[in-house]
């Protein structure tokens, strides 16, 4: 009979250097974007996800994305795009546009746009003084190019 090794015996056999490299990664990014999180809250009563998703719906095409789209691009399961928007909706900031059941649109408002340059020079701040400010010019280089890199890479069949 053959056992599976556990997660963590298989965790604990990929490499020190490895483990680290992961550990600090997500480590790092969660503690940047909890800091812009708790800024963006105390200010502006608007939590990072949901700035993330008007950023995405800033740079659209008309301003508008269909659902799907935006849920891939801030990460988040239909059900739970479903319940950001809905608070976005709520406060005015975006419209949506159902063009069928299951087919359904998202516009940003003028009032989306509005808290979005309130918001975007408090992030800016935040990233250069907790992000970059440690980091020197080869660091931030060779940082990005590992970041594209990451993202380009094919996802695992999973």
């Amino acid at each position: 009979m053959t056992t599976n090794p556990s997660a963590l015996t298989t965790w604990l056999a990929r490499p020190e250097a490895d483990r680290l490299a992961w550990n600090n990664f997500r480590t790092a990014a969660a503690g940047v974007i909890a800091q812009v999180d708790t800024d963006l809250q105390q200010h502006l009563h608007i939590g990072y996800t949901d700035v993330d998703a008007l950023i995405h719906l800033s740079v659209a095409d008309e301003h508008t994305l269909r659902m799907a789209v935006l849920a891939r691009s801030v990460s988040r399961s239909p059900s739970a795009l479903t319940r950001l928007v809905d608070r976005l909706e709520e406060r005015g900031l975006v419209a949506r546009t159902r063009h069928s059941p299951t087919d359904v649109s998202v516009t940003l408002t003028d009032d989306g746009l509005d808290l979005i340059a309130e918001a975007a020079p408090r992030i800016l701040n935040l990233v250069d003084q907790i992000f970059w400010a440690p980091l020197t010019t080869s660091e931030r280089d060779a940082l990005a190019a590992i970041c594209l890199k990451l993202l380009q890479a094919e996802p695992p069949d999973c």
